[in-house]
């Protein structure tokens, strides 16, 4: 095989400085060995981002309905038994209540969005 025509020194420097095919096996080892072990596992780990669970405000919902139908019932005690009075006010009130139950039950009873029961 011939080589080309220069000086041998010249050749052995750029054979020494060429990185071309050089192992670098040692130097990556290295290079994990002097991380720390979370930066290396969050190296080496997926690659998505990591979202916190959303706030689940489930109960305050829940205690807030409560409060308005107990607003609401003292508000339909004055009104259909203080102003409207006797039977008339009995039967309105009975009639509010049970629609006043149904609908905070209901509100109170529904399962929140993304739940599996």
């Amino acid at each position: 095989m011939m080589m080309p025509q220069g000086n041998a020194s010249e050749s052995l420097n750029e054979q020494a400085s060429s990185t071309y095919g050089r192992y670098e096996g040692d130097l990556e080892y290295s290079r994990q060995r002097d991380e720390a072990p979370e930066a290396q596992l969050l190296r080496d780990g997926p690659r998505e981002k990591v979202y916190l669970p959303p706030k689940d405000n489930t109960n305050v919902f829940r205690l807030l309905a409560l409060m308005i139908a107990m607003v609401t019932l003292l508000v339909f005690v004055i009104v259909c038994l203080v102003f409207v009075g006797g039977t008339g006010g009995w039967i309105s009130f009975c009639a509010a209540s049970m629609a006043i139950l149904v609908i905070t039950s209901t509100f109170i009873g529904m399962p929140r969005e993304g739940s599996a029961k």
